[in-house]
């Protein structure tokens, strides 16, 4: 890869060889007859798959039209409940291979722009009347407005999964005599369902873009499910418009996602996420980079396989010429996942506020990343926004294969995932987290969550205990970590730390970490010595933190449910933290003003403005 001199060049490889990859990943699906993880969703993914390399056809047309059969026959179009993601029934798709299932009709019709007449008519005929029966009942026209823009049926991740399906199902029908006139069960024609989603996804980038993107940000698991759906909408809606805005979308999210990654590796802060990789996801990633000798493919998808759609210059440059970055510097994106109340909407779900005090906040050096997401914990935020957050460090080290972190860990309680599990705050190297107790059954205490400790993994860390703080470091970063309210115990392999005394229903105990790079602290020793002589004082409800002699300083008080009225921001050298900055993205690689439908992107010698508010050519 460093062979290759120019951009251009570079870009012109990653784009081969990521066709290559995806190639590779659809024949070894192919290469057998039942594709993971089996049933009906496995039969969608290898059906895509010798459709579009146009192998297996007949096999594939007779699959798709035994599980379609089949499912007319066991339906009659009353209105029955919707179907959620555990509740498939009889369908000839699973919940989250809907979108592969729609992508075969698309491109395999005998219409398609793509590949047409791979479908038989019989089979085709089959697919459609399927999807009708489906999206008969469950879409709703009601939600397909302007005021909806917001709003969440369900999770992030099932809200795209059903209504972009919803869109790309009724615009699909809505070629045909036989159906555009047809009634929903709500009242409304196809025509009128496809005119109304059109408008309302030729929308929905352009909002997303403008106030922070998404809720699920950097989750382990969901991640797998929301991508395809972009990918879906950018090269198979009938409308240009939605086409063009949501190609613009791809490439400011894969911007987004890898200045704030390692070698792929998402940092900052997560919801509903875990820093203990590699990830799914990353494997999505790795058929469009086409980093050598990675794994790459997909696993509950074959979207992206089956995509033309190549990652802009600038995400490449970012991976592979950018870093390890030569200068520290910060990255504040607004993120959404504050609710709002919207009652000029008929629909029923949960609508996100547009002005989200919500900040993912990252501090990057040469040789790490140290990231968290900003909140004020008396703020209602949704429960995909508050579950199972975490935040920490990744370290950067190029010389290694393995990358190494120090990062939050949360310990479950009986239940389900945890909520509001801690809060934090961040300024540069330095990262506090408090854990915040039950509370009194409100949503503003956490549950389901016992104690939260730090993890340290990576087999290059060398972790040495002194005084009271743990250090770890690779030879090239390092970090601190104190348990501010008393002592800590390991678990028994010695790679969790939790605090030594533990009450779940008042336990409010803080974590500080403090991390440092060789290129300016010099050594490990040196900043062992910077940490445990910088400025700490600890009090019951307060801590003051300064690192080093001239360092900034942050001020934080402890937050107690039970009484939030009691709560202020932390402070940064003695201003209050500001959660709804003036910009959604601030970086010296991706910056776009709040509200804003013009972001730009630079990277090295790339410059783009990328508008949203245009409409395409």
């Amino acid at each position: 890869m460093e062979r290759i001199a120019s951009v251009n060049q570079l870009v012109v490889y990653i784009h081969s060889s990521s066709l290559k990859l995806r190639e590779k990943s659809l024949r070894k699906t192919v290469s057998k007859d039942i594709c993971w993880p089996g049933g009906v969703w496995g039969d969608n993914l290898w059906c895509l798959s010798a459709l579009f390399l146009n192998v297996k056809a007949d096999k594939a047309n007779a699959r798709l039209l035994r599980r379609a059969q089949a499912y007319i026959a066991s339906k009659t179009e009353k209105n029955v409940p919707r179907i959620s993601p555990e509740q498939t029934g009889h369908l000839p798709w699973s919940f989250f291979s809907l979108a592969d299932y729609v992508r075969t009709l698309y491109l395999f019709n005998s219409k398609s722009s793509h590949f047409p007449g791979r479908l038989t008519p019989e089979t085709e005929k089959a697919m459609k009347q399927a999807l009708w029966i489906w999206v008969k009942n469950e879409s709703r026209i009601a939600e397909a407005t302007p005021n909806d823009l917001f709003l969440l049926i369900g999770t992030e991740n099932i809200d795209l999964n059903r209504r972009s399906n919803y869109y790309l199902i009724t615009a699909m029908l809505n070629q045909y005599s036989e159906y555009r006139d047809r009634r929903l069960n709500d009242g409304h024609t196809v025509a009128e369902h496809a005119a109304a989603y059109t408008r309302f996804f030729q929308l929905w980038p352009r909002y997303r873009a403008e106030t922070g993107l998404w809720v699920e940000v950097g989750s382990n698991t969901y991640q797998k499910y929301s991508w395809p759906i972009l990918f879906n909408l950018h090269d198979l809606s009938p409308d240009p418009i939605i086409r063009y805005r949501f190609g613009l979308l791809l490439d400011l999210a894969f911007v987004e996602e890898e200045q704030i990654s390692v070698r792929g590796r998402r940092g900052g802060g997560l919801s509903r996420g875990n820093y203990d990789g590699p990830h799914t996801f990353e494997l999505y990633k790795n058929l469009l980079y086409a980093p050598p000798g990675r794994a790459a493919g997909s696993t509950h998808s074959r979207v992206i396989e089956t995509s033309s759609y190549q990652l802009p210059p600038a995400a490449i440059l970012l991976r592979y010429r950018t870093f390890p970055t030569a200068k520290p510097f910060l990255i504040r994106n607004r993120v959404l996942g504050e609710l709002a109340c919207n009652p000029s909407s008929n629909a029923t779900g949960q609508w996100l506020a547009r002005d989200s005090a919500l900040v993912n906040y990252a501090y990057r050096t040469p040789h790490y990343l140290l990231g968290c997401t900003l909140l004020n914990p008396t703020l209602d935020y949704a429960g995909i926004s508050n579950q199972e957050r975490a935040c920490g460090m990744l370290f950067d080290n190029p010389s290694s294969n393995e990358i190494c972190s120090v990062h939050s860990f949360i310990m479950h309680g009986p239940g389900g995932r945890p909520q509001s599990s801690f809060w934090s705050v961040q300024h540069k190297n330095v990262l506090i987290i408090q854990r915040i107790p039950p509370g009194d059954g409100s949503h503003l205490g956490s549950y389901n969550t016992e104690e939260v400790g730090i993890a340290f993994r990576g087999n290059a860390l060398q972790i040495l205990e002194k005084d009271g703080w743990i250090f770890a470091g690779d030879g090239k970063a390092f970090v601190g970590v104190k348990f501010l309210d008393g002592g800590y115990v390991w678990d028994s392999q010695r790679r969790v730390a939790t605090p030594h005394t533990f009450e779940k229903a008042t336990d409010k105990s803080r974590i500080l970490l403090c991390a440092g790079d060789i290129s300016a602290e010099k050594s490990f020793a040196k900043f062992q010595s910077l940490a445990l002589t910088s400025r700490l004082h600890v009090s019951p409800e307060a801590m003051d933190y300064q690192f080093g002699p001239a360092g900034d300083c942050i001020s934080m008080k402890s937050y107690n449910p039970t009484t939030p009225i009691r709560f202020t921001m932390p402070r940064i050298n003695g201003k209050p933290l500001n959660l709804r900055p003036w910009m959604t993205y601030r970086s010296p690689y991706l910056n776009g003003v709040f509200d804003s439908d013009n972001i730009s992107v630079t990277v090295a010698t790339i410059k783009r403005f990328l508008d949203f508010s245009a409409r395409g050519g």
